[in-house]
């Protein structure tokens, strides 16, 4: 089975997105996307989202999504390829809205539940179950008590192999002080996993990456600890984002390993809107034996070489 992954795109910036071209050739089974799909915060509006009202903050969202999904080599991509999506901070509210506390505070209460029905209208546009809404004025828009993302399982589970299991995480509707998916939703990914078969190998999508980047990795919340104790007994490896990279990290949890394949920028500058173009992605390749991840720039093998990781040893 092969997996593409990538984060941090946004068809204001980049109308032309050649990576989900790239991505296509590859022939992937599925296609994960790990955060900022689109940038509430882009500089397309005299105000700052926090500054707009609620029906304001749809037709401006609601546009990006619109723009996104209509990209000529995106829609080609996910018409073809079974796509599913978590959120980050840029498609979330805005640029570490954390910082603020932004989830506890009633004045944005309106932005964040309309938020939610906007990300979740696009998740169910990516995976086929319905289109994304023509009017903003569409129903699914507006219902009180719009649930978040949260957590989901996907069980892939390739014929003949070990169990495989794909879990995405909502790393922004309870990310709070030293908290980064909460305490509920740490419950439903543990009973997951421990519920899983023993030879299960685990792939966690994540907006942020783990370690050794600043204030939204995860070794900055006590979530790591929690991660790397189910990392001792399970395999588990992150699908992460964010940092406009392609990374990998190895953290030693005992017998076994947790790692970290970062595929960041498909389609953005380093530095949003300004700096070097970014156009990356990457490949986890699974069989009976390995697990095997790559990573791409602009089509062409990046630099970061390849990982193979045994299935037996998870090393």
């Amino acid at each position: 089975m092969r997996i593409a992954h990538t984060s941090c795109f946004s068809a204001t910036v980049f109308r032309e997105q050649p990576v989900w071209r790239h991505i296509l050739a590859a022939r992937p089974d599925r296609l994960v996307l790990t955060g900022d799909a689109i940038y509430i915060d882009e500089l397309t509006s005299p105000l700052h989202p926090k500054q707009l009202s609620e029906y304001e903050f749809v037709e401006l969202v609601a546009e990006k999504y619109r723009r996104q999904l209509g990209q000529p080599d995106f829609a080609a991509l996910i018409a073809q390829v079974p796509t599913v999506a978590i959120w980050d901070d840029h498609d979330f509210l805005w640029n570490e809205s954390y910082e603020e506390k932004a989830i506890t505070r009633k004045v944005y209460a309106g932005l964040i539940r309309a938020s939610r029905a906007l990300f979740n209208a696009f998740c169910a546009h990516l995976e086929g179950r319905a289109p994304f809404p023509a009017s903003n004025s569409d129903a699914r828009f507006w219902q009180a008590g719009e649930p978040a993302p949260g957590y989901r399982q996907v069980v892939l589970d390739p014929p003949g192999q070990a169990p495989l299991r794909l879990h995405l995480t909502d790393g922004r509707s309870w990310r709070l002080r030293r908290a980064l998916l909460g305490e509920a939703q740490r419950r439903q990914i543990q009973e997951a996993i421990e519920g899983a078969p023993p030879d299960t190998v685990h792939l966690l999508a994540s907006g942020s990456v783990l370690e050794a980047h600043k204030g939204d990795c995860w070794a900055n919340f006590e979530d790591l600890a929690w991660l790397k104790s189910l990392a001792a007994v399970h395999r588990i490896a992150c699908l992460s984002g964010d940092i406009h990279n392609v990374d990998f990290q190895a953290i030693d949890t005992g017998p076994w390993r947790l790692f970290d394949f970062t595929a960041s920028g498909a389609a953005i500058r380093k530095a949003i809107w300004v700096g070097s173009t970014c156009q990356n992605y990457g490949l986890v390749d699974i069989d009976a034996q390995n697990l095997t991840a790559s990573w791409f720039e602009f089509g062409q093998p990046s630099p970061l070489a390849p990982v193979s990781i045994d299935r037996a040893t998870w090393r």
